[in-house]
């Protein structure tokens, strides 16, 4: 399964589409919120975030390379959704989503975390993948 092309189907209306980086592309910034994620071996590794803090989105969709990493994976995506749920500095509505619309899905080896105000649909999706 493509995790980019997964993406791709989640936002079909381009005005309703969050204005993201990709957190790949900036090994400093992903070890610092998603620490310990870089000593997993992946297949596929697609991040997220919004490009301002007020925006209440944020994807991770991975595929590890060994089962034996999915619970670890888990741990990670589940400490940052953890340091959003207790960031003093966050919008209340932010840290409001993360506290109520934050998920961590699992399938075999793939693994879907997101904080989105329609994160259900977003979990039925990945798992109707599978």
């Amino acid at each position: 399964m493509n995790l980019a092309a997964f993406y791709a189907t989640l936002f079909t209306d381009p005005e309703n589409t969050p204005a993201v980086m990709d957190m790949t592309e900036m090994p400093d910034a992903m070890e610092a919120y998603y620490s310990g994620l870089s000593d997993i071996e992946t297949k596929q590794c697609i991040i997220y975030m919004p490009m301002i803090t007020a925006v209440a989105f944020e994807i991770a969709l991975i595929e590890v390379a060994n089962a034996s990493d999915v619970k670890t994976v888990k741990a990670i995506l589940q400490a940052r959704i953890d340091n959003e749920i207790n960031n003093n500095f966050n919008y209340p509505f932010v840290t409001e989503n993360w506290t109520n619309n934050s998920r961590i899905v699992s399938n075999g080896n793939y693994i879907m975390m997101v904080a989105h105000e329609d994160c259900n649909s977003f979990v039925d999706s990945f798992n109707a993948l599978f």
